[in-house]
């Protein structure tokens, strides 16, 4: 089976990389994947076989771990940590992922009064 290598652009994370960046649970970090893949919470809890209530739970305690308010902000957050990872081990982008322009255009119009943040 070959192996996946990150590629240039934004990637998706790996859960092991936010487990170990943020301090989630194998079970936040594939929240999380899911959530920067673009998916709703909804969604997320269909793919992941939970209740939609157990992904909100799981989404107070991502937040609360990665000191962000908004999944928009969220996003931000995972794409800066792997920036700033010397070697982020990030999946390719896929074709429905949301990008870094996306996800900051997203926080900018839910909070047009906040300043945008360079990475």
């Amino acid at each position: 089976m070959p192996s996946v290598v990150a590629n240039e652009g934004p990637g998706i994370p790996q859960a092991d990389f936010l487990e170990n960046r943020f301090g989630l649970t194998p079970a936040q970090a594939r929240l999380v994947i899911h959530l920067v893949e673009g998916d709703s919470l909804r969604s997320s809890a269909k793919a992941l076989g939970i209740k939609y209530e157990t992904v909100r739970s799981y989404l107070k305690s991502v937040f609360q771990k990665t000191g962000s308010h908004r999944q928009a902000e969220l996003v931000l957050t995972v794409f800066s940590a792997m920036s700033d990872d010397p070697k982020p081990r990030a999946l390719p982008a896929s074709p429905g992922s949301v990008t870094l322009e996306a996800a900051s255009e997203a926080c900018h119009l839910q909070h047009p009064r906040r300043q945008t943040v360079r990475l």
